[in-house]
C-alpha cells in the first residue's frame, strides 16, 4: 500500500530542492514507493482503568482521553466499550459512554456470573474511517471469579513424534472448574486455519474426561499447526486453541534489524536482533556469529530478548548465527542479504534532547537528500554528496521538531527512500508529576492527604486534568497495566512492546534505545514492475443508530414522526420522505445504567408499519469478531487461570450458577430487584453498590424510608417504569459520568471491602493541589496512580502507601 506521507514528501521536495525533475517522473517514482516503517495511529485513544485484576460483580471505573483525532473533535460523541473473552473472542458485555470535549468517564458493574479467566476491553469511538471504527484501545484484564466454571478444556502434547507411524498425539482434557472429570463431552476439532485445513472431525471424551487426538506430525507446518477445539456438554460450550509442534524446525525465532535498513558491502553497521521461542516468549540467550563457517563473535540478548552487535560485512560472504544451548541446536539463522551498493546510517543513541546526530557512509559517491519528519510534516531538510567510504556526520537542531518519535529519512537522487532511523526528540522536556502524602502508613478507615504537582522540564508548574485511583496492589498487573505516558509516546505506534519489569518504560533509556533499534526498523523494496498508484479519498462516517420505516415492505411516501424517551430526556425526530432516519446521540443519553431508551412512532396506526434499526453494537460486534484477537501469551502451560477465586473479607460468596457460553454474551445470574433495577441490601441501604448481587437483597417498598449509605435517608417513590408497549422499541442508551461511591466510614455495620478505595475521574491540578480520601477495611499495600493531560503533553505519576489494621 502506498505511503501517503511520501506522496506529499516528494511534492515538497520539488519545492525545497528545485531539482528540475518533471512532475511525470516524480509521479512515476511515487507510484513505486513501498514503506515498511513506523505505522501511524488513527485517532489516539487511551483509557485509564482503575485496576487490571477484577472479580465478577466488581465495579469498573475508567477515564477515556482522546489524545489525537483525525477529524473535528466535536464529531466524537460516543465511546463504545466491549468486553471480550480472550479464549474465543466472544463478546460478553457492550456499553456506551458519552465523549465530551475529548473526555469520557464511566463506571459499571461486571456480570456476577462472569467465569474467571483472561479478558480484554476494546474501546472504539463513534467515528468510522473507510468503514472501520477509529480510535481503538485495548486493555487486557484478568477476572478471578467466585463462580465455579462448569467446563474447562485443556490441551497438551502427549507425544510430539512417533518415528514408526510419523504421527504425534495431543491430549485434550475436559474438566469442571473444581477438577471433576467430564464424561461424553462432544468435541469438535480442526487442525489448520483458513485455506490450510489439514484435519477435522468430532469425538467424545472418555470416562476420565480425556481424548487422545492423533495428528500427522510430518505434515504439520507453520501454516497449518493450529489445533482448534469446541467442547460441548449440555448447554455449556468452551473453546480452546493450541499450536502443534512443527517437526524439523528450530525451537527459536531470531529476527535481525540492521540500523537504517540494510547491510552494505564493506561498511560498518550496527545490527539489532530479537530472540523468541515458538510461543513468542522473549528469551535471554547467547549465540555465535559466523562468517561463512568461521565463528567471529559471541552475541547476547537481554531480558527483553533484544541485543545488538557491530559488523563490517562483505557481499561475497554469508553470515549466520547459531544459538548456544544445552541441546546444541544446529539451526543456522541467516542475516539479511548484503547490498553491493548502498548507504549505511548509524547513531550513538536514538534519544535526543535539543539536537540529534547521525553518521552516513556510502561505498560509492552519492547525492542524497536528508529529511527529518514526523510522518505528517517535513520539519528539516538538506542535500549533500557522500564521498566513497568517507563518514559524513550530521547534526540536527531540533528547535522545530516536536517532543516524541520522529524520523530521519535518506532519499537517493531520484527521491527514493534508502535508509531511515526513528529517534525520540526532546527527551528532557517530558512533564513530571510529584505525589506526596502526609505519611506512608495508614490505619483502616483513615484519611489520606495527598498533594499533587505537575511541572514542565523547567520545573515550572503546569495545569493538568487528571484521573486518580488508589487501588490495592494485588489488583494491579505488571503485564496488563498500561500508563498514558508510555502509550502516548511509544505504545500506540510500536505494538507489541516487550515487558519491562517495573514502572514506566519511557524512563529506561537502555530499554528505549533497544526498542527504537528493533521495533521501529524500516526497509524499502522497489518492485521490478511499476504499480499504478490509486488515489483514494478517506471516507468518514458515524457508528450510530440508523433505521428505516416501511409499510407492507415498501418505502414511505412522506415523513413520519418518531419520539425517544430516556427518563426525563424526551425528544422528537422525523424520518425523510422514504422513511429513513438517524437517531442523534443527544436523544440516547441516560443518567442511570439500568435506564431504558424507548423509541416509538407517533401514529395511532403503528401496527401497519415495520421499523428496521441498524444497531451500532451489532456492527461493532461483527467487526471485533472478525479481528480474531490473539491472547498476549500463547504458552500452553497457562490454561487454568479460570479456576482462581476471590472471597471477600466479609465472607460473602455468590451461589454457584451454570454458565451458558455462546458468541453473544454470558448469561447473568438471577438477582433480587424490581423491574426498575432497584433493591435494598441487608443494611437497609437503597441500591447499595457494595451488595449489587447479594442474595440477601430485597425489593424496596413504595413510601418506606431507606438509608442512602452516606448518612442520610430517603423515601422510596416507587417504580415508575412502564410496561413495554407494542409500539415501543428498546435501545441501548449512552451512559453519562457516574460518581464514585464514597463509603461512610463512621458506619461500623457496613463493611468497606472495595479494592479501589478512591477514584476521581476529573481533577484539575493547578500548582500544588490537595486531594483527600479515606481508606477502607482492606489492609496491605496500595498504589496511588495519577494520569492525565496538559496543554504540553501527558502526565503520569504513582506512589505506594501501606494500610494496617487499627
Amino acid at each position: 500500500m502506498l505511503s501517503k506521507f511520501y506522496l506529499i514528501l516528494i511534492c515538497c521536495l520539488l519545492l525545497f530542492f528545485k531539482a528540475g525533475a518533471q512532475d511525470a517522473k516524480l509521479d512515476s517514482v511515487a507510484e513505486n514507493i513501498h514503506h515498511y516503517g513506523l505505522k501511524l495511529a488513527k485517532s489516539s485513544l487511551f483509557l485509564h482503568f482503575d485496576k487490571a485484576i477484577y472479580s465478577n460483580n466488581d465495579q469498573v471505573w475508567f477515564t477515556g482521553y482522546l489524545l489525537k483525532t483525525i477529524t473535528n473533535l466535536d464529531q466524537y460523541h460516543t465511546l463504545y466499550l466491549s468486553l471480550l473473552n480472550n479464549i474465543d473472542s466472544s463478546i460478553v458485555l457492550q456499553e456506551k459512554f458519552l465523549i465530551e470535549k475529548g473526555f469520557s468517564f464511566g463506571g459499571f458493574t461486571l456480570p456476577d456470573s462472569l467465569p474467571g479467566g483472561s479478558y480484554r476491553f476494546v474501546a472504539n469511538t463513534n467515528i468510522k474511517k473507510n468503514n472501520e471504527p477509529d480510535g481503538e484501545f485495548i486493555q487486557n484484564i484478568t477476572v478471578k471469579s467466585t463462580t465455579i466454571n462448569p467446563l474447562t478444556a485443556n490441551i497438551s502434547i502427549f507425544k510430539a513424534y512417533d518415528e514408526q507411524h510419523k504421527t504425534g498425539t495431543a491430549l485434550v482434557k475436559v474438566l469442571t472448574g473444581n477438577n471433576r472429570f467430564v464424561e461424553n463431552a462432544e468435541i469438535k476439532y480442526q487442525i489448520g486455519s483458513d485455506k490450510h485445513i489439514l484435519l477435522s472431525g468430532t469425538a467424545k471424551s472418555s470416562v476420565i474426561g480425556e481424548l487422545m487426538l492423533d495428528f500427522p506430525a510430518d505434515k504439520i507446518t507453520e501454516e497449518n499447526n493450529q489445533l482448534s477445539i469446541t467442547v460441548k456438554k449440555g448447554k455449556d460450550i468452551r473453546y480452546a486453541k493450541f499450536k502443534l509442534p512443527v517437526i524439523k524446525r528450530s525451537n527459536y525465532q531470531i529476527q535481525f534489524y540492521p540500523e537504517g535498513g540494510y547491510l552494505v558491502d564493506q561498511l560498518a553497521s550496527k545490527v539489532g536482533f530479537e530472540i523468541k521461542n515458538l510461543e513468542g516468549t522473549v528469551l535471554k540467550a547467547k549465540a555465535v556469529l559466523y562468517e561463512n563457517d568461521v565463528p567471529t563473535d559471541t552475541i547476547e540478548s537481554n531480558s527483553t530478548g533484544i541485543g545488538s552487535f557491530s559488523i563490517r560485512p562483505l557481499a561475497s560472504k554469508k553470515y549466520f548465527v547459531k544459538i548456544l544451548n544445552e541441546h546444541q541446536d544446529e539451526t543456522k539463522y541467516a542475516l539479511p542479504i548484503v547490498l553491493k551498493d548502498g548507504v549505511v546510517l548509524t547513531t550513538t543513541t536514538a534519544i535526543a534532547e535539543n539536537d540529534f546526530r547521525i553518521h552516513l557512509e556510502a561505498n560509492s559517491q552519492k547525492k542524497v537528500h536528508v529529511l527529518v519528519h514526523n510522518f505528517s510534516n517535513i520539519l528539516l531538510n538538506t542535500s549533500l554528496t557522500l564521498e566513497r567510504n568517507k563518514t559524513q556526520s550530521i547534526r540536527f537542531r531540533l528547535d522545530s521538531v516536536p517532543v516524541g518519535l520522529n524520523a530521519v529519512s535518506i532519499l537517493d537522487s531520484n527521491y527514493r527512500p534508502i535508509a531511515e532511523r526513528i529517534f525520540f526528540a526532546h527527551y528532557n522536556q517530558l512533564n513530571e508529576t510529584e505525589l506526596s502524602t502526609d505519611k506512608n502508613e495508614y490505619n483502616t478507615r483513615d484519611q489520606v492527604n495527598l498533594k499533587l504537582t505537575v511541572s514542565d522540564h523547567d520545573k515550572k508548574p503546569v495545569d493538568a486534568l487528571v484521573s486518580i485511583a488508589c487501588v490495592q496492589i494485588n489488583r494491579l498487573s505488571n503485564i496488563h497495566n498500561q500508563n498514558i505516558s508510555d502509550y502516548f509516546y511509544l505504545q500506540q505506534y510500536l505494538k507489541p512492546l516487550p515487558n519491562r519489569p517495573m514502572g514506566l518504560k519511557l524512563v529506561d533509556q537502555d530499554y528505549l534505545n533497544d526498542i527504537l533499534l528493533v521495533k521501529t526498523w524500516s526497509r524499502y523494496k522497489w518492485p521490478e514492475t511499476e504499480i499504478k498508484a490509486v488515489s483514494k479519498q478517506d471516507v468518514f462516517s458515524d457508528l450510530a443508530y440508523h433505521g428505516k420505516i416501511t409499510r407492507k415492505n415498501k418505502p414511505l411516501d412522506k415523513p413520519m414522526g418518531l419520539t425517544t424517551i430516556a427518563g426525563e430526556n424526551l425528544n422528537f425526530l422525523n424520518t425523510d420522505s422514504a422513511g429513513k432516519f438517524n437517531i442523534p446521540y443527544e436523544n440516547l443519553m441516560i443518567k442511570e445504567p439500568k435506564m431504558r431508551v424507548w423509541l416509538a412512532m407517533t401514529t395511532a396506526k403503528y401496527d401497519q408499519y415495520d421499523v428496521n434499526i441498524d444497531n451500532p453494537h451489532d456492527e461493532l460486534k461483527t467487526y471485533l469478531i472478525q479481528r480474531n484477537f490473539e491472547a498476549l501469551n500463547t504458552r500452553s502451560d497457562v490454561l487454568n487461570e479460570s479456576n482462581q477465586s476471590i472471597t471477600s473479607l466479609a465472607g460473602i460468596r455468590l451461589k454457584e450458577v451454570t454458565i451458558t457460553k455462546n458468541t453473544e454474551a454470558t448469561e447473568f445470574a438471577k438477582r433480587t430487584f424490581n423491574r426498575c433495577g432497584d433493591y435494598v441490601c441487608r443494611y437497609n441501604i437503597l441500591n447499595c453498590p457494595n451488595h449489587t448481587a447479594d442474595v440477601g437483597n430485597s425489593n424496596p417498598i413504595k413510601g418506606k424510608s431507606y438509608s442512602t449509605g452516606r448518612g442520610g435517608t430517603m423515601v422510596y417513590q416507587g417504580c415508575t417504569d412502564e410496561e413495554r408497549k407494542p409500539n415501543i422499541m428498546i435501545l441501548k442508551g449512552i451512559n453519562l459520568p457516574k460518581e464514585f461511591y464514597v463509603s461512610d466510614i463512621t458506619n461500623k455495620n457496613e463493611p468497606i471491602n472495595f479494592a479501589t478505595v478512591y477514584w476521581n475521574y476529573q481533577v484539575l491540578v493547578k500548582g500544588e493541589t490537595p486531594v483527600s480520601f479515606n481508606t477502607g477495611d482492606l489492609t496491605g499495600q496500595f498504589k496511588i496512580i495519577v494520569q492525565g493531560v496538559t496543554n504540553g503533553g501527558v502526565v503520569y505519576g504513582e506512589k505506594e502507601i501501606v494500610v494496617r489494621s487499627r
